[in-house]
């Protein structure tokens, strides 16, 4: 587990996403839920030693970020308002038996949790549009729209730390995966990012980074529709763009 202020920690080691939670006065706030379940258990003990766990933000509807909810019940899921019904759809993926098929093979520790009675689907449930503002304890949370990797892909602002939680708007260290990443939304995001008063920026992969790494990943997407351009102003079908040598 890495502190990476005061009071907000992340875990860059387990498999999927890069999970955070902010210490507060009056609980805990998690960003994002661990991929795969044993960590997750793992994971609500270690915020419990700091407090009543009280709410989770989710940055984006992929599965790397949303199939530890379950293992938080009772636990308010936030989200932006395209995540209610893209859990909806990710959760026949969480619960179906090609999951625990595999789990069987690549973690079997975890294949106990897998549709356990006790850890019921938990969806976002708060949602919002562009924004919205909450205080828990001592901390003020800004939680913001800024699609790109994904449509309602979302920032967790906190201020008192000079943190932002971007979830996969920000990829350091390892593959930028587009995916139905929208390029031109992505890069206005990076934008509005760069702009918040923080000095560290928590992704959803990799280490944390400060904002003078935000061109370096606004290159990777501008590359990305250069090379996708190129294709077009060929005139080459899919099949042929994606047998050209990188």
């Amino acid at each position: 587990m890495r502190r990476v202020s005061k009071n907000v920690y992340t875990e860059i080691y387990y498999w999927g996403c890069n999970p955070s939670f902010l210490t507060t006065t009056d609980g805990v706030f998690m960003v994002d839920s661990p991929q795969q379940p044993i960590d997750a258990m793992r994971w609500r003990e270690k915020m419990q030693e700091f407090g009543r766990i009280r709410c989770l933000c989710n940055t984006e509807p992929h599965g790397d970020h949303v199939a530890g909810n379950c293992y938080f019940p009772g636990v308010e899921v936030i989200g932006q308002a395209g995540m209610k019904a893209r859990y909806e759809t990710a959760s026949v993926l969480l619960t179906g038996s090609e999951r625990l098929e595999k789990m069987k093979v690549t973690d079997p520790d975890s294949v106990w949790l897998i549709n356990h009675p006790d850890y019921p689907l938990n969806p976002p449930t708060r949602l919002f549009d562009e924004q919205m503002t909450m205080q828990m304890g001592n901390h003020t949370i800004r939680i913001m729209h800024h699609p790109g990797h994904t449509a309602p892909q979302t920032t967790v602002y906190l201020p008192e730390e000079g943190v932002a939680i971007i979830g996969d708007n920000v990829f350091c260290g390892c593959m930028t995966f587009i995916q139905e990443g929208n390029p031109w939304h992505w890069l206005e995001s990076l934008k509005k990012i760069g702009a918040l008063d923080v000095e560290t920026i928590i992704p959803g992969h990799g280490e944390p980074v400060t904002k003078a790494y935000l061109p370096k990943q606004a290159q990777i997407i501008e590359d990305w529709i250069g090379l996708v351009e190129g294709f077009v102003h060929r005139g080459l079908s899919e099949e042929q763009a994606l047998a050209e040598p990188l």
